[in-house]
């Protein structure tokens, strides 16, 4: 069988044979994964047919936005094991987002919203029923779990699940013959930002909910932490942690909000749990891991657009499978924040398993030398 496969090296690239003659009785695995994967080819088709646009300058600079401004309040959702939150708030959304249509469809009803040229008046409807809905998960998620009833985690499960088993019931009665996109819903549209010409609003507004997060952080910083870590301790010293719990949620909706319409649940829900993930790996103190986290998801949106667009076509054809038809930005930008998280697991300063390892085995040394 191996024999067999030693046949397809013919014409195999300069590294194959450099692997060959390094590795010896490796030649095989090695050689037949160059043959599958030809290094030279690869990389030299990569970039052939992707030339940057101003096109591409907006869609990372969107990405770059929403995805920023999701990290900031997720750091403060992972520290306080509400992760999950985010993805309920882009669940339990519905309903709200429903009640506003058929809110302005009634202003319409009324003549209070033009026909034609009020769709920015619903859109600021659907923004404001897409946010109570969102404060009123957190603030049913808040009073379950001080019930007693049930856990946490299971309050979260039982609140987002049973309002967006509500949304959809009044998606069907009140509003059946709408289009819904459900690619749009898990993709966004980010691919179209840049296309109606002149600076993007969603990256006008992408940068506008960046601003005001880095500006909660800023304002809030001390009150912040000590009700995440010590809410007890919090408390004591005359804080009301509940009140900044609720005003985290506000803003952490309206960052859920903003973003879930360009880049789609997908990314929001990614970008609220993955970098801080990977910052936690990195560093131990809060304010670090704020900019690890922002700076982890701005440079997985960047390489998440290359490799949507550089990627999938010569590591298909490389395969013998038919070309993709198109990768979506949004998907791509995920996976690329799961390899960084992968890498601070493995390699992280503070908590990287190597890392850690190896600090052990240093201790351990030093400790027999003495």
């Amino acid at each position: 069988m191996i024999w067999d496969r030693l046949r397809l090296l013919e014409g195999a690239s300069a590294v194959g044979v450099l692997v060959e003659c390094s590795y010896g009785e490796w030649k095989c695995v090695s050689l037949v994964f160059l043959t599958l994967f030809p290094v030279k080819s690869l990389f030299a088709s990569l970039f052939a047919s992707f030339v940057w646009a101003p096109l591409d300058t907006w869609i990372t600079l969107t990405a770059c936005l929403a995805a920023g401004s999701c990290a900031i309040p997720g750091c403060y959702l992972f520290l306080r094991k509400q992760s999950m939150l985010a993805d309920a708030l882009t669940h339990a959304a519905l309903p709200g987002v429903v009640a506003a249509f058929v809110a302005a469809g009634y202003l319409e009803g009324l003549g209070w919203i033009d026909a034609e040229g009020g769709w920015s008046v619903r859109q600021l409807l659907m923004f404001v029923g897409a946010m109570l809905a969102g404060l009123l998960t957190a603030f049913l998620t808040e009073w379950v779990t001080h019930s007693g009833w049930v856990r946490g985690d299971a309050a979260l499960g039982v609140v987002f699940t049973t309002l967006f088993a509500v949304g959809l019931i009044m998606l069907r009665q009140f509003a059946d013959k709408s289009d819904l996109d459900l690619d749009c819903v898990l993709y966004g549209q980010l691919e179209t930002v840049g296309l109606r010409g002149g600076f993007p609003g969603e990256a006008i507004a992408s940068g506008c909910m960046l601003t005001g997060n880095l500006l909660l952080v800023f304002i809030l910083f001390k009150e912040l932490m000590i009700t995440t870590f010590d809410p007890e301790l919090a408390r004591s010293h005359g804080f009301r942690p509940r009140l900044i719990h609720y005003g985290l949620m506000a803003f952490t909706t309206a960052t859920v909000v903003t973003a879930f319409e360009v880049v789609g649940s997908i990314l929001v829900i990614g970008m609220l749990v993955i970098p801080p993930s990977t910052a936690f790996f990195v560093t131990r103190r809060l304010k670090p891991m704020i900019v690890v986290s922002v700076l982890s998801a701005m440079s997985a949106s960047v390489l998440g657009h290359i490799a949507a667009n550089t990627l999938p076509g010569p590591i298909t054809s490389a395969l013998g499978l038919p070309g993709p038809e198109s990768v979506r930005t949004s998907g791509a930008i995920v996976v690329v924040a799961a390899g960084q998280l992968l890498v601070a697991v493995l390699f992280g300063i503070e908590r990287g398993v190597v890392v850690d390892r190896l600090r052990r085995r240093r201790i351990i040394v030093d400790a027999r030398s003495q």
